[in-house]
C-alpha cells in the first residue's frame, strides 16, 4: 500500500512505501498513475535503480522517447537522455548541460508531445551542506482555472506555434549573453539540419484538454512557443507574455529540491518546469530522463 503526501498547494506530491527497483504489481501501478494524474508532479525518495528499472517503469506509462540530441543519449538505453554538467576525461560534455534553462514542457514541439518526464538523480550538486539545482513545476491547469472569464473567452480556439529552431536560437542566444557577463561556459552541441527536420514546427491549441483528466489548461511555454497564429507579432507577444507571468504565480508553483536518489516524474499535458543553475563545476550534477509519449494535443 503506498502512501501519497501533497507537498505543493496545486501539485507535487510524496509517494513512499515502493521500491521501484522491484517489480510493481498492477494494483500498486494503479495507485501510483492515480497519484500521478491527481498531483502532476509526483516524486519517489531513496530509489536504487539502474537504467533497466527506470526504462521498464516509465514504459508501463506508455510509448518512451528518444531525444532528437543523440549525442546526449545513454549508449546502452537511448530512452534515457543525459541531463548533467559533467565531462569525461578529454573534457567534453557527457549530457545536456543546458536544459531547462527557461520554463517549457518537454518536447511540446512535437506533434505528439510529452505525457509523462521522470528524471533520476544519482548526483546532486552540494555546497556548505545545501544542495543546489532546484527544479520548479507549474501547473497550468490551475493557472488556466484562475483566469478571469473574459480571458478565457478571449484565448478560446487559438493556436500557437511551438518550434524547436525558435527555442535553440533563443537558448544558444542567451548563453552568449551569459557568458560574456562572465557566467558559465556551456559546450553547445550544433544540431545537423536533419535533426532540426525531424522535429518540424507544429501548431497547437493554446487550451488544451488533458487527455486522462480532462482538465483544461494553457499549453504556451516561453522556451518553445514563437508566436500566437493569425495574430499582429506585438499583439501576439503582449498576450504570451501576460500568459508566462500568469502561469508562474507563487500559488501555482512547486520548486523541487533534489536529494540522491529521487525519481520525480511531472505531467507534461498539466505542468510546465524549470531548471535553477545556481552551481557549476566542480559541483557535479548527473541525472537520467525518460519521457512518454503522449497524444496529439486537443
Amino acid at each position: 500500500m503506498i502512501t501519497v503526501t501533497r507537498i505543493g498547494k496545486h501539485l507535487g506530491a510524496h509517494i513512499s512505501g515502493v521500491d521501484l527497483s522491484r517489480p510493481v504489481d498492477d494494483d500498486t501501478f494503479a495507485q501510483i498513475a492515480k497519484a500521478f494524474f491527481d498531483n502532476e508532479v509526483a516524486f519517489f525518495r531513496n530509489q536504487k535503480i539502474t537504467p533497466e528499472h527506470q526504462v521498464a517503469f516509465t514504459r508501463r506509462f506508455g510509448t518512451l522517447e528518444q531525444h532528437v540530441r543523440k549525442e546526449s543519449r545513454l549508449a546502452e538505453h537511448p530512452e534515457i537522455l543525459i541531463v548533467s554538467n559533467v565531462l569525461d576525461d578529454k573534457g567534453n560534455a557527457i549530457g545536456s548541460q543546458d536544459a531547462g534553462r527557461f520554463w517549457h514542457s518537454d518536447l511540446s514541439y512535437k506533434k505528439e508531445p510529452s505525457m509523462l518526464s521522470a528524471l533520476y538523480a544519482l548526483e546532486v550538486p552540494i555546497k556548505d551542506a545545501r544542495v543546489l539545482g532546484d527544479t520548479s513545476f507549474a501547473s497550468t491547469t490551475a493557472a488556466y482555472d484562475a483566469l478571469p472569464e473574459d480571458t478565457k473567452r478571449r484565448i478560446s480556439g487559438l493556436k500557437n506555434v511551438h518550434s524547436y529552431r525558435f527555442y535553440r536560437a533563443k537558448n544558444v542566444e542567451a548563453q552568449k549573453q551569459e557568458q560574456a557577463s562572465g557566467g558559465r561556459v556551456i559546450q553547445e552541441q550544433v544540431l545537423s539540419e536533419e535533426q532540426l527536420k525531424s522535429v518540424p514546427d507544429v501548431e497547437t491549441p493554446l487550451v488544451r484538454t488533458h487527455p486522462v483528466t480532462k482538465r483544461k489548461g494553457l499549453f504556451v511555454n516561453e522556451a518553445h512557443t514563437s508566436h500566437i497564429v493569425g495574430m499582429p507579432p506585438s499583439e501576439s507577444e503582449k498576450l504570451l507574455s501576460e500568459l508566462y507571468q500568469h502561469i508562474i504565480k507563487p500559488e501555482f508553483v512547486y520548486t523541487h529540491k533534489w536529494q540522491p536518489g529521487d525519481l520525480l516524474m511531472w505531467d507534461n499535458a498539466a505542468v510546465q518546469h524549470k531548471a535553477t543553475f545556481d552551481y557549476d563545476l566542480p559541483l557535479r550534477r548527473l541525472m537520467y530522463r525518460t519521457t512518454v509519449r503522449g497524444t496529439a494535443a486537443y
